[in-house]
Formats: structure tokens, C-alpha cells, sequence
């Protein structure tokens, strides 16, 4: 009901076409929204653009140039389904200014595209630009186009948005700051990318709730229109933690970086790592085992069940702390890095968070995974830590924390994931109506509760949770030896909200 309330708002505020504009304000946000099933199942990126519209924001101190595209179906009937296109929002209106025909978001001439149209039409002192949808951390990268996913071609790696933003002049025309309204892509690898071409970033670590940010942080630019990277993204924190709450149940936390200040992050992660690598080849039994058991209890992003592509992204700070007292120094040096890196970071995990990540192979043991990092030339010293690292766990099993439990009467087992301040998630490898997922359960107070489930998209994470409607079939995963077992299937027989708890009962 809510969104449909909204959809009305959204179409009483379209203006028509516009021409593009003349003349430099002190802002041009460029908003590349690739609606993907974020809009299509929920219409996440429609109940965004309201809330854009609704910012207050006046036209004399920003322009907001949309780039929309990449999803079967907009949950309004304004943006067309059927190819991409430009919007220009002014003064609370939604203007057109270009249709595109069909192109695929996850292609980087796209994004390049995109972004030249913007600074050559709509110009200004200063430039951001936000990148909407889905987000897989160093590997995955960020996007999925739904429209092109049949071909695997629908998601921008790093080395293609760095082929984009050079290709487009960022080189040259540095944006103000970078942002990600994504999942897991406050990486030091997108930073260090990022760094050529931006001041700040301001990205989540972690997986991001479905509503993403909240767009009112637009209204700062009426007091402050030459407001840089650091109060903008400050902003943008600030409303994104207090949109949800002190008490929310999903993961929160979002980050602004210095770019300047990335690169003596990944050289002092290299020297750590140097170190680490000695120890693997001096010692090859012990010193793995310890080295294996220290990235076990390192806080790591994005994780689901047992039976995930893991996007294998940790927390640089808790990496660090985990390694201190084998290397005092070099995990001090990582630290005093992180501190000057990262500006501003706000969470609610139980686990301090340090604001930063990167990539630890453990979990998605993908042999094509190092090869990709590889080809990123981040640190020469960390890239063979990570080789010689996997050489060894590739044929070691991972142990999770497990809790057995019934749901409709059927016995499962849920691996825990996130802790955060108040709660404690657990998801369940399930299938529901023929898609791979993983239902996500949360333990307050010793209640257990469905916030939901996320669809598996190999590495890339979906934002936000799909609820269960009555009529749903859900089939649970259960390994048997080294395989993964389908349970029998089964309807759901009730519309299961966060706030639903009766069909989740601990075993008789």
C-alpha cells in the first residue's frame, strides 16, 4: 500500500520533456540507477526517486541527472521498461530529456556514456555520482542488469568501471566524491580505483537494507551548496543511520574515505602480509592452521549460508587486530593508515567496524576468483600472500556455527551470519519458487523471526530482503557427506512479515 501511495506522489510530479540545461550551478549529481529486481519485485528505485522529488532540494544549487535502465519492469508508469533513459530533476519535477533505446548497464561504455552526456550538459563546480543497485565487493563488482543477466553480462567489474570513469575524463575532471548505494563496495580496491578519478567515497562494507539510503540528505546542498565530499558523505551517513534506527534488525553501516589516503592502506596490508607469507613458507602445518584460524574469526561481509559463492570481504581494521600480536608493527602501521583513510564511519555490529575492506579468500573458493584479483594490481606482496593462502585451503573444510530448528513444522539448520548490537542473523540455504535463496532469520531476545530471503546471484548480493506470500514454495537445503540435498517442498501458508514468529519454533 505504501509504495502504491508513493507511485501516485511519483506521477503527479512528473513534468514532461525538458531540454538539457545551460549554465554551471555549484552541484551536478549523476545518478546511474540500474533498477534491476530491486525494482522490479519491490520498487526500490521507484520509492527513491520520490524520495528524491521530495528532498526539497532547489534547482539553483544542484542539478540531478538520472540514468535509469536495467530492469524487466518500473513500478510506476513514467519510466519506460523497454530502454534506457535521461531524467533531469528540477525543483521537485521530473523532467525527460533522452531516450536511449535498449543498452545494458553492465556494459562500461554505458556508464562512460552516461557520465560525459552529464558533464558536457549539465555543468557545475562540483560533481557527484551515485551507483544504484546490487553490489559484490572486489570480485562481483557492482550491477545487475536483469534485462541482459542471460548473457552474464549485466555487472561492471572494477577494471570496467575504471575503464569507464578514464574513458568519460575523470582523470581530468575529478568528481567531488564517488558513492555507492550498494552492497559491500567500501572496498580498498574500488577506493584505490576510485582514487584516480574522485576525493571521497562514501560506500557501504556491508550488505545494505533494501530501501538503501535516504535521499533527504540532498536538502543539506540548500544550506550548503559548495558543501565537499566530506560534508556531503557525513550527510549521507548521518541520514542513512537514523532513517532506520538505533534498533534496527538489518545490517547498517556506511563510510566516507579520503581517496588520498588509500594507497598507504594497501601498502602497509602488503607489508603485513609479506610477513605472513614468511610465516606460511617457514612453517607450512602450524603456521597455516593459525594463520586459517585468525581469518575464521575475522569479521567478514556479505556472508549467507554454508552453501554461498561468499564474496570473501573483511574488515581491514579486525584483520589487523586478529594479527597483532604475531606483527605488532606492521598491524599498527595498518591501523594508523585506516585512521587517516576513513573519515567517518558509522554501524551497528556488535564487532567494531573499522570502515574499510578487502579481499581474504576463505569462503568462495573460486579458482578464477585470484585471477580476477590479480588482473586488479593492487599490491603486489598481498596478491601472493592470497596465492600462497589458497594453495593450502582449498582442500580444507570450513566449520560454521550452527542452530537446529523447526520452520512449519519441518527441521532445518541455520548457519549464523551477522551479529549486530541487539540481534543476531542467521540464514538457512533454501530454494523458493525454483530460485536458490537464502532465508534469513533473526534471534532477538531469544525470539526467532523471517526478516526474509535473498535471491543467490553468484557473488553479487542483493540488497534488502523479498518477503514470503502465501502459495510461495520453499524447499530446504541439507548437506548430506559433501553434497547439498533438496528437502521436500512445501507451500508457505502464510504472508511471512519480519514480524511473524509463530512458524518458527526450536525442535520438540
Amino acid at each position: 500500500m505504501r509504495l502504491k501511495a508513493l507511485i501516485m506522489v511519483f506521477v503527479l510530479l512528473f513534468a514532461g520533456h525538458q531540454q538539457v540545461s545551460g549554465g554551471q550551478k555549484p552541484y551536478t549529481i549523476m545518478i546511474y540507477m540500474n533498477g534491476s529486481d530491486l525494482e522490479s519485485e519491490i520498487g526500490a528505485a521507484t520509492v527513491d526517486l520520490i524520495e528524491i522529488l521530495e528532498s526539497g532540494l532547489r534547482s539553483e544549487n544542484a542539478n540531478i541527472v538520472i540514468f535509469t535502465g536495467g530492469t524487466n519492469r518500473w513500478q510506476n508508469d513514467i519510466i519506460p521498461a523497454n530502454e534506457c533513459a535521461i531524467w533531469h530533476i528540477e525543483d521537485g519535477k521530473i523532467f525527460e530529456v533522452k531516450r536511449l533505446g535498449l543498452l545494458n548497464m553492465g556494459e562500461p561504455d554505458t556508464l562512460a556514456d552516461f557520465i560525459t552526456f552529464a558533464l558536457e550538459n549539465y555543468p557545475a563546480r562540483k560533481y557527484g555520482l551515485i551507483m544504484w543497485d546490487h553490489g559484490g565487493g572486489a570480485i562481483a563488482g557492482f550491477g545487475h542488469d536483469e534485462i541482459f543477466d542471460y548473457m552474464n553480462e549485466g555487472s561492471l567489474t572494477l577494471p570496467d568501471m575504471d575503464y569507464a570513469f578514464d574513458k568519460a575524463g575523470l582523470n581530468g575532471q575529478k568528481l567531488e566524491w564517488l558513492g555507492f548505494d550498494s552492497c559491500l563496495m567500501a572496498t580498498v580496491e574500488m577506493a584505490l580505483i576510485a582514487s584516480k578519478y574522485a576525493k571521497y567515497l562514501v560506500a557501504s562494507e556491508d550488505l545494505e537494507p533494501g530501501d538503501g539510503w535516504d535521499y533527504k540528505f540532498l536538502a543539506l546542498l540548500n544550506r550548503y551548496p559548495w558543501a565537499n565530499g566530506y560534508v556531503l558523505g557525513r550527510e549521507i551517513v548521518d541520514t542513512f543511520m537514523d532513517f532506520y534506527g538505533p534498533y534496527s534488525d538489518e545490517i547498517l553501516t556506511l563510510s566516507v574515505l579520503d581517496l588520498n589516503k588509500v594507497r598507504p592502506v594497501m601498502e602497509a596490508m602488503g607489508l603485513l602480509m609479506e610477513q605472513c607469507s614468511d610465516k606460511l613458507l617457514s612453517d607450512y602445518s602450524y603456521s597455516f592452521a593459525n594463520l586459517a584460524k585468525r581469518r575464521g574469526y575475522t569479521k567478514t561481509f556479505g556472508e549467507g549460508s554454508a552453501r554461498d559463492n561468499e564474496s570473501d570481504m573483511v574488515d581491514i581494521g579486525d584483520m589487523a587486530h586478529h594479527l597483532s600480536d604475531l606483527f605488532p608493527q606492521e598491524t599498527a602501521a595498518v591501523h594508523k593508515a585506516l585512521n587517516d583513510a576513513v573519515l567517518y564511519n558509522r554501524y551497528n555490529s556488535a564487532t567494531p567496524l573499522y570502515g574499510l575492506s578487502a579481499y581474504y579468500v576463505y569462503g568462495g573458493l573460486f579458482y578464477d576468483s585470484l585471477e580476477l584479483y590479480a588482473q586488479l594490481n593492487v599490491d603486489e606482496a598481498y596478491n601472493e600472500y592470497l596465492q600462497k593462502f589458497f594453495e593450502r585451503l582449498h582442500t580444507r573444510n570450513r566449520v560454521k556455527e550452527t542452530v537446529n530448528w523447526h520452520i512449519n513444522g519441518r527441521s532445518v539448520v541455520m548457519y549464523k551470519g551477522a551479529e549486530l548490537s541487539h540481534c543476531c542473523h542467521y540464514t538457512i540455504p533454501a530454494r523458493v519458487n525454483g530460485k536458490d535463496c537464502d532465508v534469513v532469520v533473526c534471534c532477538k531476545n531469544s525470539q526467532y523471526e523471517v526478516l526474509g530471503y535473498r535471491h543467490q546471484e553468484g557473488i553479487i548480493k542483493q540488497k534488502g530482503y523479498n518477503f514470503f506470500e502465501a502459495g510461495d514454495r520453499l524447499a530446504f537445503y541439507h548437506k548430506d557427506g559433501k553434497a547439498w540435498i533438496l528437502g521436500g517442498a512445501f507451500n508457505v501458508s502464510a504472508h511471512l512479515m519480519p514480524s511473524t514468529q509463530a512458524d518458527i519454533m526450536p525442535p520438540a
